[in-house]
């Protein structure tokens, strides 16, 4: 299907872009226009909107209302190519020319401005972008990049449950840790503007390390079912086991390591229908866990909120982010009764924390580090569309020179002293922890 495959709307559609035209832009309006989109795997949400004004160097962490001049989001199964699905929204937004800049957060490795999505097909280049657009900037983040500066807009007291309630040390790192679809890592550090910049990661990649409770082998097993499973040499990484598809993962170990405890209607469920197609659904499993009709899905949940805590505390450890720890991401909004302890799972924790955050503390000589750090879940799922919107505007005002480039000296530009004070305090953490 070609461009004009995603034109017709139905009714709850239509409702839902009446946003469009909110900036009331005057048919001969020739100033300046910038584009942000959040591509993911099945949809892509497209906001076209007004520049901040060129004379400042610090952006609003959300763009106001009055500046918004059209928004959509369109399945991208109707298109053959992210650039068809552009065309169709800059026409649905009347616009007869192209916005000088678009800032574009993409599901998967950006290199050399080009980012394949494998399960798409689609190959987005930002050269090409440019030449057949007419945008004289095209620029491509890692969307969990763009998570990263959608969390910087947040206000913590009102848009998120706070797991450890801890002072942030302001100018201090913040670090990103999100369960999707995959699992994303970032952090983000005080940049040449004295405002932070996210750096992306490919963290959830990392080796997943199996926990052990006294002589249990359990996830040990699991490896080395997981390892038959996807063909491994030697290895499975954290994302195997912590996301939507880890959580699916780890209920087919444990019924077939426990094939008497499997409830049988559930299974079905999670398979999914005889006549096919499979469908391994990670929702099943939730729903049977909530409900507690499920023994087994119980003990799958857990297990992932234990292993999600767990490495929620490895990237605490590496960035020591005292400036906040921000858990996100599509599955972990789903999750979010169980991470937080709100929803039992079959077994009693004596410490009386959720299976998250005792994992999240279980750290051996350094818990006490672990103590230090602020730990926030964030409620909201539309931090990679903030984060674009922000990167785009400070792009903005990096073309007409009023920011320094964003990854320029780490720290130049800064507050010397919220730099140097940072730094002392983290080394003056470890000193301490590890005596």
């Amino acid at each position: 299907m070609g461009a004009g495959a995603g034109t017709q709307t139905s009714p709850q559609q239509a409702a839902e872009k009446k946003r469009a035209s909110m900036a009331n832009l005057k048919h001969d309006y020739a100033g300046d226009m910038l584009l942000a989109a959040d591509v993911g795997g099945t949809s892509s949400r497209l906001h076209l909107f007004l520049p901040p004004d060129p004379h400042i160097t610090e952006v609003e962490p959300l763009v106001p209302l009055h500046r918004m001049i059209h928004s959509n989001k369109y399945s991208n199964s109707k298109f053959d190519s992210f650039t068809d699905v552009v065309k169709t929204f800059l026409k649905e937004a009347g616009m007869d020319r192209p916005p000088q800049l678009a800032c574009f957060a993409v599901a998967g490795v950006v290199v050399d401005r080009t980012c394949k999505f494998v399960n798409r097909g689609w190959v987005i280049s930002a050269r090409q972008m440019e030449a057949d657009l007419g945008i004289q900037k095209v620029e491509l983040i890692n969307d969990f990049a763009a998570q990263g500066y959608g969390i910087i807009s947040l206000d913590p007291k009102t848009e998120c449950d706070t797991l450890q309630n801890v002072k942030v040390r302001e100018g201090s790192p913040i670090a990103i840790i999100g369960a999707g679809t995959g699992l994303g890592e970032a952090f983000a550090t005080l940049g040449a503007n004295g405002d932070y910049e996210v750096w992306p990661s490919e963290g959830g990649h990392t080796e997943f390390a199996p926990r052990a409770h006294g002589s249990s082998q359990l996830e040990y097993e699991m490896i080395q079912y997981l390892q038959v499973k996807y063909s491994a040499r030697a290895r499975i990484s954290v994302e195997r086991v912590v996301s939507g598809q880890g959580l699916s993962n780890i209920y087919e170990f444990l019924a077939w390591k426990f094939p008497e405890q499997v409830n049988q209607e559930v299974h079905r469920r999670f398979v999914g229908p005889v006549e096919g197609p499979r469908t391994f659904d990670p929702s099943v499993i939730t729903q049977a866990a909530q409900s507690g009709d499920c023994e087994l899905s119980a003990r799958a949940v857990e297990l992932w909120c234990g292993a999600y805590g767990s490495e929620a505390g490895v990237v605490a450890l590496k960035y020591m982010p005292f400036g906040g720890l921000y858990i996100t991401g599509g599955v972990t909004n789903k999750m979010r009764d169980f991470i937080t302890g709100q929803l039992p799972t079959n077994k009693k924790h004596n410490s009386g924390m959720s299976p998250f955050m005792e994992s999240f503390f279980d750290k051996g000589r350094v818990t006490t580090m672990l103590m230090r750090v602020p730990v926030f879940l964030v409620r909201g799922e539309d931090m990679g569309e903030r984060g674009v919107m922000i990167k785009a505007q400070r792009q903005y005002l990096e073309s007409k020179r009023k920011r320094a480039s964003a990854f320029g000296a780490p720290g130049f530009g800064a507050s010397p002293k919220a730099v140097t004070q940072t730094s002392v305090e983290s080394l003056d953490v470890v000193a301490d922890d590890l005596v």
